[in-house]
């Protein structure tokens, strides 16, 4: 017996040829585009069609021609339902057994269908009246089993890549109705302010406990502008435009402390082995004036001697630090929720539980680490990783 020896080095090209054409684009139909057009025209097809089954219906999720099966060949759903029952190849003549199904296929020809799994299968169809035999069904099967793979990775990539779109969407929503509600909440706010200031200035005889329901009313408006301006930076830290730029460490930081009121029983300690860091401003800033603002808000005792220690160590892919209080400490119960939103111990004006989120939000921004240490009477550290770009 003779072996056609080009014909077999011609068969191995095709397929080398067939199943480098799958894959090479995460697009459905794309993919479906580079593969199926080629197969056809190298096996001189007439055309093909990829099968969805949902259910107990079917749909098609992509056709070649345009017009080549129409919606009632999907609508006989006793071939489809046999077709997709198992894993089997299925074969056979449009003329014998698909008479109520060919519709715009004509009436004549053969058909080749592979349940790709995943809920897909592929029909190949041939007008011309030729069979498929069992030599083209055994070189396409290998293949087969790539394309499969390929669609249930494009599908992966569009699931991954609408549900992408649906969050950023949803994340521009709440960020636009976040700065919305800072915005008006704030007129409103300043208006009762400086009512309750003019009540204070023309009831020169008002009663004590009135004086104290005003100076609360003005402590609980304070919080609330506190709360307002946290959810606003809470909503913008990752969505600044400026890049990153090179500061001063221990200049930045003491611009920092400087900024904020820090009672004279408490020292601050800074230690860097880094003199300049590129990093974005407006988030450093965030994230030391929140940990030193917790750190002094914790000690609390006007009469100790408070000290507050903060150390950055810059490495050759991070930047660590640390910032360590010697307050009042955070209970054990309280130190896995004090990193959500709205979560705070302290009933003071300035704590709104917004801090330690932004603080968190802030590290993760940069794939950092975060670990708190805390004993109650002995003090607080939050050590803290940043990756450098």
């Amino acid at each position: 017996m003779s072996v056609n020896i080009n014909k077999h080095i011609a068969d191995i090209l095709q397929l080398y040829e067939f199943s480098m054409s799958i894959g090479k684009t995460l697009d459905f139909h794309k993919n479906c585009d580079n593969f199926l057009k080629l197969l056809l025209a190298r096996k001189n097809l007439s055309g093909c069609c990829v099968i969805s089954k949902e259910g107990d219906d079917f749909t098609r999720s992509y056709a070649y021609p345009d017009g080549l099966v129409d919606d009632r060949m999907i609508e006989h759903s006793g071939f489809l339902t046999d077709c997709f029952k198992d894993d089997t190849i299925k074969t056979g003549m449009f003329e014998d057994n698909t008479k109520e199904m060919v519709s715009s296929c004509r009436t004549q020809g053969s058909w080749l269908f592979f349940n790709l799994k995943n809920d897909k299968g592929l029909m190949l169809m041939n007008h011309k009246g030729t069979p498929f035999n069992q030599v083209e069904i055994n070189q396409l099967t290998p293949i087969m089993e790539k394309f499969s793979i390929s669609l249930k990775a494009c599908e992966s990539f569009m699931r991954r890549d609408n549900l992408l779109k649906r969050l950023t969407k949803q994340n521009k929503e709440l960020r636009e109705y976040t700065q919305v509600i800072s915005h008006d909440l704030k007129s409103p706010l300043r208006n009762i302010v400086t009512l309750i200031a003019w009540t204070k200035e023309d009831g020169e005889n008002l009663q004590d406990d009135v004086m104290q329901n005003l100076e609360s009313i003005e402590d609980n408006i304070e919080k609330m502008d506190n709360l307002i301006k946290g959810l606003h930076a809470y909503s913008t830290i990752d969505k600044f435009e400026e890049n990153d730029k090179e500061i001063e460490v221990t200049l930045f930081l003491d611009g920092i402390i400087e900024s904020l009121e820090v009672p004279d029983n408490i020292e601050i300690m800074v230690d860097s082995n880094i003199s300049t860091l590129s990093i974005h401003p407006t988030l450093f800033q965030n994230l030391f004036q929140h940990l030193i603002s917790n750190a002094v808000n914790s000690i609390d005792e006007e009469n100790k001697k408070g000290k507050i220690s903060i150390n950055i160590k810059g490495e050759e892919t991070q930047l660590k630090c640390s910032v360590q209080d010697n307050g009042k400490g955070i209970p054990e119960k309280y130190q896995e929720r004090v990193f959500e939103l709205f979560e705070s111990i302290d009933s003071k004006k300035e704590c709104v539980g917004i801090g330690l989120p932004i603080i968190k939000k802030i590290i993760d921004y940069y794939d950092g680490d975060l670990l708190l240490e805390s004993e109650e009477g002995k003090g607080t550290t939050f050590s803290f990783s940043l990756k450098k770009e």
